[in-house]
């Protein structure tokens, strides 16, 4: 009887809140009324009302609070959350005597949101006032139901509401994008009792969707392309997830079969539950799957709909710390893949990181970089036996600590082996502008000045060496065009006129032998040919080359057997290296072809028979430091000997390859002032080759 009468005093402030509640204004409107209703029976200072959509919704109304203390007294959530695990009233008093009091909206066993009221410490709720509030319960639960349409129909119920309020503070934890999604996939797993599933990201730029993460299915669902790679990306024209993707509204299928959109992920799918995670646009859509077609029922579309809500803001998080990762990683490869070398370094000059073509290109060892590496400091000491100048290294380090925001470059040679590295210096920023210390970029630029200096060899030498017997073309011919000579004479210029010619001949042969030989488009016309014969016949035709000065010796073994090669390129090699020995050894002397069977060969030699064929003149010879260059191209020993001789610095190297093109190998040994030989080497016709 006293529980009526209570109940029956609250009746006209039930059927006001009734009417209000079940007006046409906006739902926040209406709930600002009710508190206006409720302090009409409840001495309270302010009130909020929270229920959920997509995210949480909160209507607070009253002044501002301020504690003793001055400051603002800001809403808690521990009564939200103790209202929400107990489901049940809950108050308590703080520190500053203000009460805080919570209760849940419950109807027909869901929560539909949390009404709470603070005041001072005399308010007061007892059994009227909570007879009041429960009787306004329905009333509340059918008016936020009424604002959310049909998706607020699917309301939680108070177990969910738990879970998901315990999964709110899961989410809050710092997570990454697979690990995120994981997660969220395995709790839409457990809770909905789904067999399979997936989420996909949605990348509107391209309008594609790219699948992430998956369980359950009994096959893989990714096809593969033809190099083996999983294909993670297709069209959102595809599909159901496509069709949620482009317009952020959720799909459920209860039989697959009868959707056109329907692309499957495993045959024994039946029902299918499509979510977007996030709206305008959709960040991701979770794909749920089971084999039954009841399996998705009000329940658990509201907590998959309550669970992409919620994942909303982590997964924005997620996507930009994983944006971050992808472009640190790009970075990273770039930075690690270049073939420059590159240091990173702060202000006093500590490497903070290299790549690994930074120690390759210095020729360091890789337990070198020890930390802390400061350079110059520790970098001058290791590159010291190297370094041609180290007062320029540690200058350039000194201009950049006196120029900080200046761009400095530096030629570094090296010697033993010999390399010129360009050293560019910079400085580095952080995002406010403010100077970080300096990058180091040295690239290896040997072949390149290599290049120029063989360029500007070549013109010189060739415009040199054409220009000479040109001269002498033209001067015979003017001669012959501008007045009679006797017979004689006559025959003498033309002769002369010949061999210029011929020289000139054999220089522009030079130089597209070269370039044929770079190409790869010479050929061996190979045939089992005896080295004796070869010999004869250009001895005979170099017998006027050699001339008075010099004496030519032949050592030929009388059984020699017959040599696998092409003719003319042997003759070829000959002529290069005879001439060259009459060339260099200008005081005349002796010049010695010997040919061994079965010589001793270097140990890098490839295996089977071989002869060794040597060439010894008593010339001027080669510096030990000249020798291994002196097969490159239009290189020259650079001596006043060797400028007055002449020569385009192509025969050497043309003999060289061509000898390597037969799987021989050439070599020389030289002394200053006392001569040179050079050995090649060439393979035996056994009967095997020649069959």
């Amino acid at each position: 009887m006293y529980a009526l009468t209570r109940t029956t005093a609250a009746l006209p402030l039930v059927l006001n809140a009734s009417r209000l509640l079940a007006g046409d204004q906006a739902l926040t409107v209406r709930l600002i009324g009710l508190f206006d209703v409720l302090r009409q029976a409840i001495a309270f200072h302010d009130g909020r009302m929270t229920w959920w959509r997509r995210e949480p919704i909160a209507v607070a109304t009253g002044e501002q609070w301020y504690a003793s203390n001055g400051w603002s007294v800001p809403w808690s959530d521990d009564i939200l959350r103790d209202v929400i695990e107990r489901g049940a009233p809950c108050h308590n008093t703080a520190r500053d005597a203000i009460t805080h009091y919570g209760a849940p909206i419950v109807w027909n066993g869901r929560l539909w949101g949390v009404l709470e009221l603070r005041g001072s410490d005399r308010m007061a709720i007892g059994a009227e006032e909570q007879a009041l509030i429960d009787a306004l319960a329905p009333l509340l639960a059918a008016a936020i139901a009424s604002d959310q349409g049909t998706t607020g129909a699917l309301t939680l119920t108070v177990r969910q509401q738990r879970v998901i309020e315990a999964l709110r503070a899961d989410l809050e934890a710092p997570l990454d994008l697979s690990h995120l999604l994981q997660f969220l996939l395995r709790w839409a797993l457990d809770a909905t009792g789904a067999e399979a599933g997936a989420i996909v990201l949605v990348d509107r730029e391209r309008g594609e969707l790219v699948l992430q993460v998956y369980e359950g299915y009994s096959g893989d669902p990714l096809s593969r392309d033809a190099f083996g790679e999983a294909r993670r990306r297709w069209s959102w024209e595809i599909g159901v997830a496509g069709k949620v993707a482009r317009t952020g509204r959720a799909t459920l299928l209860r039989d697959v079969s009868r959707d056109p959109d329907y692309r499957a992920f495993a045959p024994e799918v039946r029902a299918e539950l499509a979510v977007p995670i996030g709206a305008d646009p959709p960040l991701a859509v979770l794909l749920l799957d089971s084999p039954r077609s009841a399996a998705f029922g009000d329940s658990e579309v509201a907590f998959v709909d309550a669970l992409c809500d919620l994942a909303v803001n982590p997964l924005r998080r997620a996507l930009h710390y994983q944006q971050l990762l992808e472009t640190s990683a790009h970075l990273g490869q770039v930075f690690a893949s270049m073939p420059n070398g590159l240091v990173l370094m702060d202000p006093q000059g500590r490497v903070l990181r290299h790549n690994p073509a930074w120690l390759t290109i210095w020729g360091l060892p890789p337990d070198s970089m020890r930390d802390p590496f400061y350079i110059p400091l520790d970098l001058v000491p290791l590159l010291l036996p190297r370094l041609r100048d180290p007062l320029a290294l540690t200058e350039l380090c000194a201009e950049g600590q006196r120029s900080p925001a200046e761009v400095q470059s530096l030629l570094v040679r090296l010697n033993n082996p010999h390399q010129e590295l360009m050293l560019l210096s910079a400085p580095t920023r952080d995002s406010f502008g403010s100077l970080t210390g300096r990058l180091w970029i040295v690239s290896d630029v040997t072949r390149e000045r290599e290049a120029d200096r063989l360029k500007s060899e070549f013109l010189s030498i060739v415009s040199h060496e054409l220009r000479t017997p040109l001269t002498s073309i033209m001067g015979y011919t003017e001669l012959l065009l501008a007045r009679e000579f006797s017979p004689d004479e006559r025959s003498e210029f033309i002769k002369t006129v010949y061999n210029e010619a011929n020289h000139l001949y054999q220089i522009v042969e030079d130089l597209l032998g070269v370039t044929r030989l770079e190409a790869g488009n010479v050929r061996l016309d190979r045939w089992a040919v005896s080295l004796r014969q070869i010999i004869s016949d250009l001895a005979a035709h170099l017998n006027n080359q050699i001339g008075g000065k010099h004496t030519m010796l032949i050592d030929i073994p009388p059984h020699l057997p017959p040599i696998y090669a092409d003719r003319d390129k042997v003759r070829q090699v000959l002529v290069n290296l005879i001439t060259n020995a009459v060339k260099y050894s200008p005081n005349g002397g002796e010049i010695r072809l010997t040919v061994v069977e079965g010589a001793d060969l270097p140990p890098d030699h490839p295996k089977g028979q071989f002869v060794r064929i040597a060439i010894s003149d008593q010339g001027i010879g080669i510096a030990p430091e000249d020798l291994p260059r002196i097969w490159e191209r239009f290189y020259r020993v650079d001596n006043g000997n060797t400028r007055r001789i002449g020569g385009t610095g192509l025969g050497l190297s043309i003999a060289k390859a061509l000898v390597e093109l037969h799987g021989g190998r050439i070599w020389a040994e030289s002394k200053l002032n006392k001569g040179s030989t050079f050995f090649f080497t060439l393979p035996v016709a056994t009967d095997l080759v020649r069959r």
